[in-house]
């Protein structure tokens, strides 16, 4: 999950947005934490770590639902989607640099882990970030893949991109392993998603990730996520008066209305931009939860998080699809893309198929169509000699012209509108 959503991350997006999009993230991140700290205090909670770990819970941005909704509206290279997905990986790298943080501050005071390992962390994503950019796309098309032998033609995946997937796993536990010692193995797999960001062709290596591990990660989400943070909700806590007013509070002011307001500068779309940054996904539930069980929040504070995070979850992608929708019609964006509902990282997998089916329809060209009918007609009996066979033969013929090309499909179905009259 998290390294696929390092996957998506475009460097030459966020050069273009520059600042403002920084801007964005930063607000984004520092204000449902501090908001969400505050409230914690005034229901009667302690600063630390319950009122810290409470905050920390409602930063992270979901970039899965704008990506999925600019997309379809077309409008994922405009200034404002580039914005707003920028700023939505930056928001994840600040949460994850606040989670790091968060859970080196459990137990005693340690100043490697509170102090040294996030600054160690952040020094080592720069490192990454510049190797993602300038060394393994060159030596991954240069000199691994290069150097692969090919597989015999036919073959369903590509001896290619089977050693890339295998060198993406080697670097996602390799990473994975180097910030477990740093303060969280997350941060690892969000920066060896980043390191495949700008291979070409885009999203090749997001699509060979996903081709492979698709089915599998999405059943064992489902029951990660039904083993741990399903299983730790409190239900009795949860459906509890006292739960539901303080997480109604939570979630509108804290979790909702501080993502809202975190692009004023941002001109006319500043309100899209706030609504797109308002999604929550898994990652603010596992932080909840991994800090239910490190005891750094009670049930009771537990509970109220779930209820913000719920109120983001629900509301979030209807208000972000309206207000989307209501401003590219204004601003007539959009044209030709709208509606196809495929965003940038579905593309590849998109012409993938399309070549497929181009590819089965230029088989079907050279099927002797007539032939087949003349043969079928024969075998039960439906022809006889002379003009009847001729006249089925020349029908046939001109509506294989009039066919020609139209895809396979229509041409079973003409197959079976002959043999059945």
């Amino acid at each position: 999950m998290i390294f696929e959503s390092g996957m998506h991350f475009d460097f030459e997006k966020a050069q273009v947005v520059g600042p403002p999009a920084v801007a964005v993230a930063i607000l984004g991140t520092i204000l449902p934490l501090v908001v969400g700290t505050l409230l914690t205090v005034l229901f009667g909670r302690p600063l630390m770590p319950d009122g810290i770990a409470a905050g920390t819970a409602l930063a992270p941005t979901s970039v899965g639902i704008a990506l999925r909704l600019l997309g379809e509206a077309g409008v994922l290279q405009e200034n404002f989607g580039q914005a707003i997905i920028t700023a939505a990986f930056v928001d994840d790298i600040l949460s994850l640099v606040l989670f790091n943080v968060l859970f080196s501050l459990g137990g005693t005071f340690d100043a490697f882990k509170t102090i040294f390992a996030p600054l160690i962390g952040i020094g080592f994503m720069g490192f990454a970030c510049v190797l993602a950019v300038k060394f393994w796309p060159k030596f991954l098309r240069d000199y691994l893949l290069a150097r692969v032998p090919a597989k015999a033609e036919g073959a369903k995946i590509s001896a290619q991109d089977e050693a890339l997937f295998l060198f993406m796993f080697a670097l996602l536990f390799i990473y994975a392993t180097i910030t477990h010692f740093l303060g969280t193995h997350l941060w690892g797999c969000f920066i060896a998603g980043m390191s495949f960001a700008c291979l070409d062709p885009p999203h090749h290596a997001h699509h060979v990730w996903v081709k492979q591990t698709k089915r599998w990660t999405s059943w064992m989400i489902r029951i990660f996520f039904t083993g741990t943070v399903a299983f730790s909700i409190p239900l009795q806590q949860l459906l509890s008066i006292d739960a539901f007013w303080k997480g109604s509070i939570m979630g509108i002011f804290a979790c909702i209305g501080t993502k809202v307001i975190c692009a004023p500068f941002m001109g006319k779309p500043k309100w899209v931009i706030g609504w797109a940054m308002v999604g929550r996904a898994e990652f603010a539930y596992l932080i909840a939860q991994m800090a239910l069980s490190s005891g750094m929040m009670d049930e009771g504070t537990f509970s109220v998080v779930i209820w913000a995070l719920l109120y983001a979850t629900v509301f979030a992608p209807f208000a972000f699809r309206f207000l989307l929708n209501r401003y590219v019609a204004s601003e007539g964006l959009g044209e030709g893309a709208a509606g196809t509902g495929f965003s940038d990282s579905d593309s590849s997998i998109y012409e993938e198929n399309n070549k497929h089916e181009i590819r089965k329809d230029q088989d079907l060209e050279g099927i002797d169509v007539a032939g087949a009918i003349k043969s079928k007609a024969t075998e039960y009996g439906q022809s006889s000699p002379g003009g009847d066979e001729k006249a089925l033969d020349a029908k046939a013929v001109r509506n294989l012209d009039e066919n020609k090309g139209k895809g396979g499909l229509l041409c079973c179905l003409f197959f079976k509108k002959v043999v059945v009259n």
